[in-house]
């Protein structure tokens, strides 16, 4: 992953790191049922609380809510997707996607980015 350092005083660009460096990017957009973005954030959370926090491969995420209230958004870092695909073999994964999931979710997008750049305020 590079490091995109963007100096404000002499608009300079500076690169750091590796491009070699193994990791990829998991963004899942969640449309919610009206009136469920609650609900669903909470089921979210315990899914990457309770299963993913603790998976091989995983190194971080962020849950997100739009502030329209119909969307639930995870971003998550891992090593590899084949460390994704593992994850949803887990009992407790496939668990609490039960009915209290799917009435909260509409539908569910998920995508794969190789992580390439990353822009930091200096």
């Amino acid at each position: 992953m590079y490091i995109l350092v963007l100096s404000k005083a002499s608009a300079t660009i500076n690169l750091i790191g590796n491009h070699n460096t193994q990791m990829i990017t998991f963004v899942n957009v969640f449309t919610v049922n009206a009136g469920k973005q609650e609900d669903a954030f909470e089921r979210i959370q315990q899914i990457y609380t309770e299963v993913v926090q603790s998976q091989p491969g995983f190194l971080d995420a962020q849950l997100l809510k739009s502030d329209d209230g119909s969307k639930v958004v995870a971003i998550a870092h891992w090593q590899s997707a084949a460390q994704i695909d593992i994850l949803r073999q887990q009992p407790r994964f496939k668990e609490l996607h039960d009915e209290k999931f799917h009435e909260a979710i509409a539908h569910v997008e998920p995508h794969v980015y190789s992580s390439v750049v990353k822009v930091v305020a200096t």
